[in-house]
């Protein structure tokens, strides 16, 4: 092993200096110059994730104003009355996202409630409803949206040559996308994909033959679908497909919506409370401040709507007739169709649903 003197007279060979500590010019002998090329296959990376920032680097930055110190970030513009938007909830926001148009979208609102879409900040509506499709239905919540609107062309009720010429109308009235339903065959997939130039977004159930072949059909986008499972699918998808935008409902806690991302999921479909929901929730509170002989809102102090509270309330429970039905029409009508199902049965007949429901009706 080399010695300490050793080293020091061979780099004294090299660099032509009698020691360390003498300065190049000091000496007879001229500096040698030492070439400073770096070979091309060597490759220079620099790792920061060590380094401490200092403080005056980390702070916001500032403006100083007539008005004080304000930070720099632009502040958010709302209006008088719809600040009390619905809001998604902020869980949604760590998704990764799917680019569509240029449009980064992380959250899909599943509602067809015009008021509802209206006031609400999604990035998207996932406007599936179960009925058959109807264009009517798909311009109407085009002009109240203030984001792409995904719209469904069927699948399982209605399929075929119906669902294909519903989603070219639905391109031609301005949807964003076309959902088909999980029945719907991947042949059906295909015959969209070749008429409309709108990404197809295919709902699965699970990880199995049929979702492969959607995808190869060319479905751009898969809808997860699999209710307490929806987790365990999407890592399978994701398995296979990790460059394929996937989106599932997300539940209704935060922990439920990360996890949803965690498994794979690209954006969260958010159910939010329908607007007789909302309304119930805040009549709530409007006969609570009578109760108490709180002041009356000012324009300026619109309340927040309380998203959660809202959802927990039961619309069945809070929707009764507006006309009852007196007890005579009850019974006339009861009468007239027991009379109906006495014939019915003379002449060996089984019957009917009338029969079934006004059964028991007679007072």
């Amino acid at each position: 092993m080399d010695t300490l003197n050793d080293l020091n007279e061979r780099v004294d060979a090299f660099v032509g200096t009698s020691s360390f500590d003498t300065p190049a010019a000091a000496n007879d002998q001229a500096p040698i110059d030492v070439p400073a090329e770096v070979h091309e296959d060597i490759v220079a990376s620099v790792d920061f994730s060590e380094v401490e920032l200092a403080d005056e680097f980390t702070e916001p930055q500032v403006a100083v104003t007539p008005n004080g110190l304000l930070p720099m970030e632009p502040l958010p513009i709302d209006g008088r009355l719809r600040k009390a938007a619905l809001r998604m909830p902020d869980e949604i926001e760590e998704a990764s996202g799917f680019t569509l148009f240029g449009r980064r979208i992380k959250s899909l609102i599943y509602t067809t409630d015009v008021a509802v879409i209206r006031n609400s900040n999604a990035d998207a509506v996932f406007a599936v409803y179960p009925f058959t499709p109807q264009p009517a239905i798909t311009q109407a919540l085009l002009i109240v949206a203030e984001c792409p609107v995904f719209v469904g062309v069927g699948g399982g009720t209605t399929t075929g040559k119906r669902s294909v010429q519903m989603a070219a109308v639905s391109e031609m009235q301005g949807a964003a996308g076309c959902v088909v339903n999980s029945p719907a065959t991947a042949e059906m997939v295909e015959h969209i994909t070749n008429i409309a130039d709108i990404p197809v977004i295919a709902t699965v159930v699970r990880c199995d033959d049929d979702a492969h072949a959607k995808v190869r059909a060319g479905a751009k986008i898969l809808n997860i679908a699999a209710g307490k499972n929806t987790p365990q699918v999407l890592r399978e998808l994701r398995e296979h497909y990790p460059n394929l935008p996937l989106i599932a409902p997300g539940g209704k806690t935060p922990e439920s919506i990360r996890e949803t991302i965690a498994a794979g999921a690209n954006a969260i479909i958010w159910t939010p409370p329908s607007a007789q929901q909302l309304q119930t929730d805040m009549m709530q509170r409007y006969r609570k401040m009578k109760e108490d002989a709180t002041p009356v809102i000012s324009r300026d102090d619109v309340p927040i709507i309380d998203q959660v509270a809202a959802a927990e309330v039961s619309q069945v429970e809070n929707m009764n007739p507006d006309v009852p039905i007196p007890d005579e029409v009850i019974e006339r009508v009861a009468s007239i169709h027991e009379r109906v199902e006495e014939r019915r049965a003379n002449r060996g007949l089984k019957p009917s649903l009338h029969g079934f429901f006004f059964r028991g009706k007679k007072r």
